[in-house]
């Protein structure tokens, strides 16, 4: 956000819009003028440094919409000013010195470059498995696989001719062992 102009003047008038009715709700809790002054600069402070830091955006823009909700109820009316609302208010300024604190203590460190910087060590036991999973393998025998061709160079054996099964069939049955639908036709 250094060179981000745009970002940079939305926060300014954000921080301009809100201060008023942070002033005023200081004003009703009873702070004085100037001292009423500080809660609106707190949390202005408080919202600059968290976006500097890329941490506490939403506590700090959580506590800048009930601030000036609160803020605007009571304008309104709809709530009285009692002791509850009073010690809110004035917890606003130790809970952002601590949080400005903190953003400070700790430096600005993008999750890439603390994935980089400290590496994760993972170690487990080691896990025997269980004997119904444990296999022997032995080797495969060792086959030569050949790309040849047996020759097609007649062979000095003659051939035996196949007798055809009809003649078998014709020599077999006769019209009067055999049913007329398995003869031959002649």
């Amino acid at each position: 956000m250094k060179r981000d102009y745009l970002a940079w003047a939305a926060l300014a008038a954000a921080l301009v819009v809100t201060a008023s009715a942070e002033y005023a709700l200081a004003r009703a809790a009873g702070f004085g003028q100037w001292t009423a002054a500080g809660v609106p600069a707190a949390l202005d402070i408080y919202a600059v440094r968290a976006m500097r830091a890329h941490r506490d955006v939403p506590a700090v823009v959580t506590a800048m919409i009930l601030v000036n909700a609160a803020a605007h109820i009571v304008e309104a009316g709809l709530l009285a000013v009692s002791w509850h609302l009073v010690v809110g208010v004035s917890a606003i300024a130790p809970l952002v010195l601590w949080r400005v604190h903190r953003l400070a203590e700790q430096p600005v460190v993008s999750p890439v470059e603390a994935a980089v910087e400290q590496p994760v060590e993972v170690t487990a036991p080691p896990v025997a498995a269980p004997a119904a999973l444990l296999v022997e393998v032995t080797p495969a025998p060792h086959v030569e696989v050949t790309n040849t061709r047996p020759s097609r160079t007649p062979s000095t054996t003659p051939r035996r001719r196949r007798k055809h099964t009809s003649s078998v069939v014709r020599a077999a049955c006769t019209p009067s062992t055999c049913p007329p639908s398995t003869l031959p036709s002649r």
